[in-house]
């Protein structure tokens, strides 16, 4: 009887050995071969599940993206108070360089760097639906908390967008040399500095 297999449990396979090559080689000198050797899989079999080199890039994308969501809508599901809600958004963030995602951070900053190299591919598209989705989300944030009260009328989508490229700046420090600071700590502080400043 022929072995079935899991395709659900293989695309994850051949995505997670792609994310180590990405990491090691670069988005950019990887190769399917190199996935392949590194899944333990044909290339043929790549191909069954994505099909090209630029769909993995894509997927391992949405992987993390996708996974950083999930922590952020479990630290915010739970809270009612706008401004506990607004900072539980970063603490998710910290949350997420606690976990086995940390290894994806360095990936995503190569995919994000690929995507402006690349226009009008389908990673750069991703990643503008990925920075809309995250300023709406803040947006959201920032409006609630000006609606309660909490925080001065201000332009939420140019708060969002502030907080948004301070975070991106963080990152992109603490990966180029991680002994200038604590990340988690750095996060955690991100939004209390900009927040005090717009507080009623």
């Amino acid at each position: 009887m022929p072995k079935v297999v899991d395709k659900k449990e293989k695309k994850n396979q051949i995505l997670e050995a792609a994310v180590r090559v990405f990491a090691n080689k670069g988005v950019n000198s990887a190769t399917i071969s190199d996935i392949a050797e590194a899944a333990d899989v044909g290339k043929g079999t790549i191909y069954e599940y994505f099909k090209s080199k630029d769909e993995i890039i894509t997927a391992g994308f949405h992987f993390f993206m996708g996974q950083v969501d999930e922590s952020v809508q479990r630290r915010l599901s739970h809270l009612q108070d706008p401004l506990e809600r607004l900072f539980a958004y970063f603490e998710a963030w910290s949350e997420v360089l606690d976990s086995e995602l940390l290894s994806y951070i360095e990936v995503v900053i190569d995919f994000w760097a690929e995507g402006l190299r690349r226009k009008d591919t389908a990673l750069t598209m991703n990643l503008t639906e990925m920075y809309q989705e995250f300023r709406a989300s803040l947006e959201s944030l920032l409006d609630e908390c000006i609606d309660k009260g909490c925080i001065k009328a201000v332009d939420s989508r140019i708060v969002a967008s502030i907080l948004l490229g301070t975070l991106d700046g963080l990152l992109l420090q603490w990966i180029l040399d991680r002994s200038v600071f604590d990340i988690k700590e750095a996060i955690e502080i991100l939004p209390r500095i900009l927040i005090d400043g717009i507080k009623r």
